[in-house]
């Protein structure tokens, strides 16, 4: 099987990246902005007018997984254009060029959890009313409809994968980098919300195994997955177990302020994803193990 993975640089792409080259059986080509001198299967992409039609024309593949864009709900707030264009536009650009040029290519849009909101009920099933509480979360919804009108419209075969929280090695920013960080320079660390808001942590290890049970046993007929574990952790006992395994104690505190655009409890309901085949191989205290170890590695922590 051959895969291209357009944000091959990223958390997400990098390490599916290196999932996929490690298994057998799949021809892995990666796809970014930035130079890369040493991977001849590699697309070099023009950050200020990103044009994807080189990629699919040069070859065919089986399955292109879109893992690029912005991730950062705070920015999305003083950014929307930029986060749209991330986001959204080259999501249809994408499948443009997969149109004209590769047809027959699976589609794998990396989404997220972002496009619920605040659900009514917990866990959120893929049938939940869709409420976005940032612009990232309606262009991240405006990009799965664009992968709905291409099925229709066009026939091509689209999938989106709807990612919550995910964490792990190299991941420099949200919950665990930022406590992380906030530790290791100040004697008392301020979070922002109450400690009470909740999240549905999922390891990178995982995510990259949930995405290639979706490529061979998924629907690919415009249909969604949530991607998680279904397990519910608030942001409070996240923080202090990787406190406690970075070895302070009684030092996180919570300012009461919910930021804009953030929503307060997820948890996913993965029945969907379970019939694919998938289960968790990587708890959350194995997961903050490994973060720790990465951080301590990289003298980051």
């Amino acid at each position: 099987m051959k895969i291209v993975i357009i944000g091959s640089k990223g958390f997400i792409g990098s390490h599916a990246l290196q999932y996929f080259l490690s298994k057998t059986g799949y021809e892995c080509w990666g796809c970014d902005v930035l130079v890369d001198y040493v991977d001849e299967h590699y697309f070099l992409i023009d950050s200020t007018n990103s044009d994807f039609n080189e990629v699919f024309e040069s070859s065919d593949f089986d399955v292109c997984i879109n893992c690029s864009g912005a991730a950062n709900v705070y920015d999305s707030l003083i950014h929307p254009l930029r986060d749209f264009t991330l986001n959204t536009f080259n999501v249809i650009k994408l499948l443009e060029a997969i149109r004209k040029h590769n047809p027959s290519c699976k589609f794998v849009n990396i989404s997220s959890a972002a496009v619920y909101g605040n659900p009514s009920v917990l866990p959120v099933n893929e049938k939940a009313d869709l409420q976005p509480v940032s612009p990232y979360g309606y262009h991240k919804l405006q990009a799965e409809n664009i992968c709905e009108e291409f099925h229709r419209f066009y026939k091509l075969q689209t999938c989106s994968v709807r990612i919550f929280s995910a964490y792990g090695n190299g991941l420099k920013k949200q919950l665990f980098w930022d406590v992380a960080q906030k530790l290791l320079n100040n004697d008392k660390v301020v979070l922002f919300g109450t400690g009470n808001e909740s999240r549905d942590f999922i390891h990178i290890n995982d995510i990259a195994k949930a995405i290639e049970l979706v490529i061979t046993k998924g629907l690919f007929n415009a249909a969604y997955y949530n991607v998680a574990n279904g397990e519910e952790i608030t942001t409070r006992d996240a923080a202090e177990k990787l406190q406690s395994l970075l070895g302070y104690h009684n030092r996180l505190t919570f300012n009461g302020e919910v930021r804009k655009g953030d929503p307060l409890n997820w948890r996913g309901d993965v029945t969907a994803l379970k019939a694919l085949g998938y289960s968790k191989s990587v708890s959350i205290d194995e997961g903050l193990n490994y973060y720790v170890q990465w951080l301590r590695e990289e003298k980051l922590g």
